[in-house]
């Protein structure tokens, strides 16, 4: 009887780790981006959320805008789209619509743009294929407000990519910095 439990024991313990792999379903395919942490699942953990929004911020912020777009060209997946009315407002496109839709109009981009001068994570949060990163702005332009906003991403978990990413921030103080000129509405705020 002993030796019945023993094996009713372990056959309940292989069932929930086989249940286990099934809910973290094993990556096929290998990373694409140089220095992602490997994991056997594929759900992202901590480490590559973090090694992903570290590399994302070093696109915006290398001043080295060459050595950027390298880091974009690896990060950024073929089907890359970018959603944010934040920039759209800004650029002059329609609110709604993509800000870049393909990876090549991002890398382009963000190889015509200076450099972020200061860019800080306040934190960082995900589940297995989404990342949202909130993150401050200081020094830009002007520099007369900092600037706060998240960036919302859908990842590869396998191979460390980025498909998709949703971003808005403040574009009044953003504006404000690139020197815009933003006159607020007269009269008291409203209560």
């Amino acid at each position: 009887m002993h030796f019945r439990s023993l094996v009713a024991v372990a056959l309940s313990a292989i069932t929930v780790v086989a249940g286990s792999l099934d809910q973290r379903a094993l990556c096929k395919v290998k990373p694409k981006v140089p220095g992602y942490p490997v994991d056997l699942g594929a759900c992202l953990c901590d480490k590559q959320a973090n090694f992903i929004v570290d590399k994302f911020k070093s696109i915006l912020t290398n001043p080295d805008r060459t050595a950027a777009k390298t880091t974009a060209e690896t990060l950024i997946a073929e089907s890359y789209v970018e959603e944010s009315d934040s920039i759209n407002i800004l650029a002059g496109y329609p609110l709604g619509g993509p800000s870049f839709a393909s990876k090549q109009l991002f890398i382009d981009g963000v190889a015509a743009a200076p450099a972020i001068p200061s860019m800080d994570t306040l934190e960082v949060f995900h589940d297995c294929t989404r990342i949202s990163w909130r993150w401050n702005v200081k020094g830009l332009g002007l520099n007369k407000y900092p600037v706060k906003g998240f960036n919302s991403f859908t990842v590869d978990p396998c191979t460390g990519q980025i498909k998709l990413s949703y971003i808005e921030f403040s574009s009044i103080a953003w504006g404000s910095d690139i020197g815009w000129t933003c006159t607020p509405p007269s009269g008291p705020p409203p209560s």
